[in-house]
């Protein structure tokens, strides 16, 4: 238990909602004495436990209203719980509400030692990074101005530098990457990365499942203020599942989820998809073998002698783009009217253990134009067929791919 470093148990935190607006102060007293302007207890947490250890970063994703703010502004001391145990065993700081803690008559420079003296560190602490906080911040000609005079990426710029710049033990972050420029949050991105590398430990709560899926190695699922699910990768699907159903929720006995084509209609004037499948030569209960080859392949009729080329796009759940594949090399294999079947075949050792889903496009290659396709024709499951233990869970890989590296060393 030493490599322990957050313990939290039995969390529950409930607010009071008011439910109507009093129309008058006669009617306001009446409703106090009566009881009724107490409003409705609305359970925000309820019994939340979890633990993290030295090195872990753990990604809280849920919709709005599932409660992960309010569990980062409970660890974090904004908030208290109205029951359970908070225990850390290291310094902690939080990136909520960034900025939170600067005064606005001071200065940039001032607001680097104010803030570094509220998260417990001493002067000369503060003073050995005040450089790096200034450098990374990018804003050093406006250190010496009021923050009131900030531009709020000034500010925010400032406000994560100085988080990230000191150092602490456990970070608490809550959709701070996904503010400001997509320069700034590149470099936000990276710096989170090195803390992590560095052995940091992360709770981190994001909209944005890109990043949890390349920052985090464990997921807590939240839904109206409970944890429904941990895990790696499968709780992301469980999530994609409830808001995309008809793309992907799987029943008990698929890992996948093919369109029938057939109920579109025509998608294109000279080209008519007859049907797509999904091959693999080993599949899973909880998904098909990412060992293997996977084949995805269509069906379709021409019905004149125009070139057509089938693209297809690979992303993971996430909507980030994988790779790109075209028909080229057979366009002059398809030129007489007829029926035609044509496989794209993915090699093994590719996809990680997740979701992934497949867009079919339709292109008249002699005048370069899209004129047909469907989105989201195929949609599939991924795995190694292994139950992920505590062990290989603390191990998990993040990532969109996870091919099969071959690694070799030499001493010289």
């Amino acid at each position: 238990m030493e490599d322990i470093m957050l313990e939290v148990k039995n969390l529950s935190k409930s607010f009071r909602v008011k439910q109507s607006q009093t129309d008058s102060l006669k009617k306001y007293v009446t409703d106090l004495f009566k009881g009724r302007n107490r409003g409705e207890e609305f359970m925000a947490l309820h019994n939340i436990v979890f633990s993290l250890r030295e090195g872990e970063a753990l990604g809280i994703i849920g919709e709005n209203g599932a409660g992960k703010s309010t569990l980062l502004k409970v660890l974090s001391g904004i908030s208290q719980p109205d029951t359970g145990e908070i225990n850390f065993y290291g310094k902690v700081v939080s990136i909520l509400e960034v900025g939170a803690g600067f005064h606005p008559e001071l200065t940039g420079s001032e607001n680097i030692y104010l803030s570094g003296a509220l998260y417990g560190f001493t002067k000369k602490e503060i003073a050995q990074r005040y450089e790096q906080i200034v450098e990374f911040s990018d804003i050093r000609s406006f250190i010496h101005e009021p923050v009131k005079n900030y531009s709020s990426g000034m500010y925010l710029r400032l406000a994560f530098s100085i988080i990230t710049c000191i150092d602490a033990d456990i970070y608490l972050i809550d959709e701070v990457i996904s503010v400001g420029d997509a320069n700034f949050q590149n470099k936000c991105k990276s710096r989170i990365e090195e803390l992590i590398a560095a052995g940091k430990t992360m709770v981190i709560a994001s909209h944005n499942l890109n990043e949890i899926v390349t920052l985090c190695n464990r997921v807590i699922l939240m839904e109206h203020g409970e944890i429904i699910q941990e895990g790696g990768n499968e709780v992301i699907q469980k999530y994609m599942a409830k808001a995309l159903p008809q793309y992907f929720s799987f029943t008990e006995d698929t890992t996948y989820h093919v369109v029938d084509v057939k109920t579109l209609g025509n998608t294109t004037k000279g080209l008519f998809l007859e049907e797509c499948t999904i091959e693999s030569e080993q599949w899973y209960p909880t998904g098909i073998s990412n060992k293997h080859s996977l084949t995805i392949s269509f069906r379709f009729t021409l019905e004149d002698r125009t070139r057509y080329l089938l693209r297809i796009k690979v992303y993971d759940s996430t909507s980030v783009l994988l790779f790109v594949s075209y028909s080229l090399k057979h366009i002059e294999e398809m030129r007489e009217p007829g029926e035609y079947k044509i496989h794209f075949r993915i090699p093994a050792n590719i996809f990680n253990n997740r979701m992934y889903f497949v867009d079919l496009s339709i292109i008249n290659y002699d005048t370069q134009t899209v004129c047909g396709g469907v989105d989201k024709c195929v949609t599939f499951n991924m795995t190694d067929g292994g139950e992920m233990s505590e062990i290989d869970l603390r191990n998990y890989l993040p990532g969109i791919i996870k091919p099969n590296v071959h690694t070799q060393i030499e001493r010289l």
